[in-house]
């Protein structure tokens, strides 16, 4: 039995090998170009004048420079919209329509408007209402709409729970949502 090769030292060493190759290609290997570990938390300043990638002394900042919104009742820096005027809006409203119009009102308010986000947040809320609606979730409804459209939804609610009925809903998604129109009022969207 001094053999060095028997058969549990041979399953032994086949698991090592296997639980090796395994964790390798979980893993990986260094190759020498992965990135520097980098902090998070420390400042990203812009490279010392002189260095490669810096701009040169006294020369404008192009493109690099982002307005800040507006703060404390200021006036923010108008923006430079991200589209040229005419494809600004495309697939959303034809250029010269009171929407379009109404669009750029709102991106000149606001530069980090977004239409498909928008929409995206539009079809999410619509899920939580029509839901909240259906389970009788008054706490989830009233953040989410007016207080006349409130109102209604929680005496609709009230009758439906008086009678006794319970809904039974299942939501299984938005096939497509568009902008129909837009205003700004009393500086809201």
């Amino acid at each position: 039995m001094n053999n060095a090769f028997d058969p549990i030292t041979l399953i032994f060493l086949a698991l090592a090998v296997f639980v090796f190759f395994r964790l390798r290609s979980v893993l990986g290997r260094r190759t020498g170009n992965e990135r520097p570990p980098t902090d998070p938390y420390s400042r990203r300043d812009a490279p010392p004048p002189g260095t490669p990638g810096a701009a040169p002394q006294g020369a404008p900042m192009g493109d690099k420079v982002i307005p800040m919104p507006a703060r404390n009742g200021q006036a923010a820096p108008a923006a430079a919209p991200a589209a040229p005027v005419a494809d600004r809006w495309k697939g959303v409203a034809a250029p010269g329509t009171a929407l379009a119009a109404h669009l750029d009102q709102i991106a000149a308010d606001d530069p980090s408007f977004d239409v498909p986000y928008f929409l995206g947040g539009a079809k999410a809320a619509y899920e939580m209402i029509v839901m909240a609606f259906a389970t009788g979730d008054r706490k989830t409804l009233k953040p989410l709409l007016s207080k006349e459209v409130y109102d209604s939804f929680t005496a609709e609610i009230a009758d439906r729970e008086q009678r006794g009925e319970a809904v039974e809903t299942r939501f299984v998604s938005i096939d497509k949502a568009d902008l129909i129109d837009a205003a700004v009022k009393n500086g809201a969207a």
